[in-house]
């Protein structure tokens, strides 16, 4: 059977380019502190752990002021849309991920030998805490990690002394109706501001609605917005532009927290529960 000089050319083409990636991750092993983080929340836990000259790129998202409380810090840094392409011309020794970055990319890295590190979404501080402590393992950096860890520790010991013993209510409620029960962040900030999460006491658990009606017959001493706001006039912002509600709200406090502050499982979401004490100990 004869082969053609352009089949013969494209198969030499493909056994170089097999070669060269297989012999990529073997490279970038041999360059230690080469980082590259793919995902908004290990971006921020990567610049607070790591030396800026061995962070090679983080998420292009990061950059983002209504998302990112490190944004300006990140743009000294290059940045990538998650794709397996570019993160393997950086050659990094390892890639930090969360459990919902893009899948086919953290598929690829492994599959092609590079190290990736996938954390989980912080439903709690512990795993704040667990994912810091995975962060600067991962990085070489563990006594830094550890310092990092006492910090947050002591000032959320901090923040919870001498917390009212009757725990005023409060609930989180957003453009259609969005609420945070129970398993979540925000329900692990409410509480340790000393505050009372009606949306678990409605059983409700992680993200969900709770019906405007429902909301109106349950009086509450705090409503927490985000300070990001859909435009009047849009769907999403129907609710909040109801004149019960309106009427409901001029009848209690509330709460504009920077949605930076608990979007990831960062340090930073003291800063959140600092917010919400304060809130609740001023008068009203």
């Amino acid at each position: 059977m004869a082969v053609s000089a352009s089949h013969l050319m494209h198969c030499k083409r493909l056994i170089a380019v097999l070669m060269a990636l297989t012999l990529w991750p073997q490279q970038s092993a041999a360059a230690a502190g080469r980082f590259v983080s793919m995902n908004l929340c290990t971006d921020q836990l990567l610049m607070l752990l790591a030396d800026p000259e061995e962070i090679i790129s983080l998420s292009y998202l990061v950059r983002r002021e209504d998302v990112s409380v490190m944004a300006q810090q990140a743009k000294r840094f290059p940045a990538n849309h998650g794709q397996a392409e570019e993160i393997m011309r950086q050659q990094p020794d390892l890639v930090l991920a969360g459990v919902f970055s893009t899948r086919a990319t953290v598929f690829m890295l492994k599959r092609l030998g590079f190290k990736v590190a996938v954390l989980p979404v912080a439903r709690d501080f512990k795993t704040i805490v667990q994912n810091i402590r995975t962060v600067a393992n991962a990085t070489g950096h563990p006594a830094r990690g550890e310092q990092l860890i006492a910090r947050f520790n002591h000032r959320l010991q901090r923040l919870k002394q001498h917390l009212p013993r009757q725990k005023p209510v409060a609930v989180m409620y957003r453009e259609n109706s969005y609420t945070t029960g129970s398993s979540t962040l925000a329900d692990e900030i409410i509480r340790s501001a000393g505050l009372t999460n009606l949306s678990a006491q409605f059983g409700i658990e992680d993200s969900s609605h709770l019906p405007l009606e429902k909301l109106l017959m349950h009086p509450v001493d705090i409503i927490i917005q985000g300070r990001r706001r859909s435009p009047d006039g849009s769907v999403a912002a129907a609710v909040l532009q109801h004149p019960a509600y309106r009427y409901y709200v001029a009848q209690r406090k509330i709460a504009a927290i920077d949605d930076r502050l608990w979007i990831c499982g960062t340090p930073f979401v003291l800063d959140a529960v600092n917010q919400l004490r304060r809130l609740h100990e001023s008068r009203p």
